[in-house]
């Protein structure tokens, strides 16, 4: 099989018919060997009854999602390429030969194109206002910015991917996520990518409601975006902070302010304290990236040939047992010398936390 077209389906019956006919009248009209899989999610109208008539694949898909969904009919489509899009009419399936000649170029996916930032066409009334000019440009800024996407509408529902490339990669997003998942990981895993200009439709639907929810899918992908970009969303102010900490710290010290403890820590350690809270939270959310397939961290890998547990135990008992000899003792002489215990409950909490950070670190890798 050359080619299996993709279309997920929730209650498409007003518009289902059409895109059927068109893709089954490019693929004769191209010679391509083809087949039709409607991915259903659930649908309560005449959807199921237009694809048996049409003698098309069905997937029954349980779990609701556009996600799932798209990742059921993949998997269960049998084509050398998998082209995806909406049963809305919105995409036009007489685009099929466009992307079908422009993946056998030796691409592995072919992301489609709304905008006119790629050279894409939106139809009056075809997408919301705020989708085109704030979500949309937003998230595909952020994507390049944090993830080098070169694409210019990472929501586009319309894409052509090689089946091959697809099925060495593991994915888990069950809703409209998923559109960003698949490009990021190809990115990640260096496969061929590019991008095609297409025109968007109005939803040729009349009584059907659209599946799109604005606030919902936007903080899901922010969500989404912020979690999987650790070296940028989490390590470098980390680091940052940390940096700004110890120069503080330096000062302080090369400043002669201070006398047997230093007076003028607080700050700095107050800021160590946010830039390890920070990078551990990087840690998190690389381990987290990793379990949910996406391409291991090489940082992280070195990291934990360095790091163990039992080092980390070492140095926080050994770090909050020297502070804490030293409060108990301010605290047992009476020293009314606030700056002093104030210091050293701030050196005591960072061991503290340094401890229970480094045992949740280390429980997510069960190697280490």
């Amino acid at each position: 099989m050359e080619l299996s077209v993709v279309i997920p389906c929730l209650n498409e019956s007003e518009t289902l018919q059409i895109c059927i006919n068109k893709i089954r009248h490019q693929l004769k009209e191209n010679n391509i060997i083809g087949e039709i899989i409607v991915a259903d999610n659930g649908s309560t109208d005449s959807s199921i009854d237009i694809a048996k008539k049409n003698n098309v694949r069905i997937v029954n898909v349980k779990l609701k999602g556009y996600g799932n969904a798209v990742r059921e009919g993949i998997k269960n489509a049998t084509g050398k390429y998998v082209l995806i899009a909406d049963a809305d009419n919105s995409y036009d399936f007489n685009d099929l030969k466009k992307f079908y000649d422009k993946i056998t170029l030796g691409f592995d996916i072919v992301q489609g194109c709304r905008l006119p930032s790629g050279g894409g066409k939106i139809k009056k009334n075809a997408m919301p206002i705020t989708h085109r000019l704030i979500g949309n440009p937003f998230f595909s800024l952020l994507s390049k910015l944090l993830f080098k996407l070169k694409i210019n509408d990472v929501y586009c529902g319309m894409k052509i991917i090689k089946k091959d490339s697809y099925d060495k990669m593991f994915f888990y997003s069950t809703g409209m996520v998923f559109c960003l998942e698949i490009l990021i990981k190809f990115k990640q895993f260096k496969f061929n990518m590019t991008e095609i200009p297409i025109t968007l439709h109005k939803d040729g639907r009349i009584t059907g409601k659209s599946h799109l929810k604005t606030i919902s899918d936007g903080l899901r992908t922010l969500k989404f975006l912020l979690i999987f970009s650790p070296k940028w969303i989490f390590f470098v102010p980390g680091v940052s902070l940390l940096l700004m900490g110890l120069s503080k710290i330096i000062f302080e010290i090369t400043s002669n302010y201070f006398t047997i403890v230093p007076i003028k820590f607080n700050t700095p350690l107050i800021l160590l304290f946010l830039g390890m809270q920070i990078i551990m939270l990087g840690f998190y959310s690389s381990i987290r990236a990793e379990t949910l397939g996406f391409k291991k961290n090489k940082f992280l890998k070195k990291f934990f040939n360095f790091f163990s547990l039992k080092k980390s135990i070492f140095l926080s008992i050994s770090g909050f047992a020297f502070s804490g000899f030293f409060l108990v003792k301010y605290l047992l002489d009476n020293d009314e010398n606030i700056q002093l215990i104030t210091t050293n409950l701030l050196i005591f909490v960072f061991f503290v936390n340094l401890f229970f950070n480094s045992l949740f670190v280390s429980l997510l890798k069960e190697n280490n």
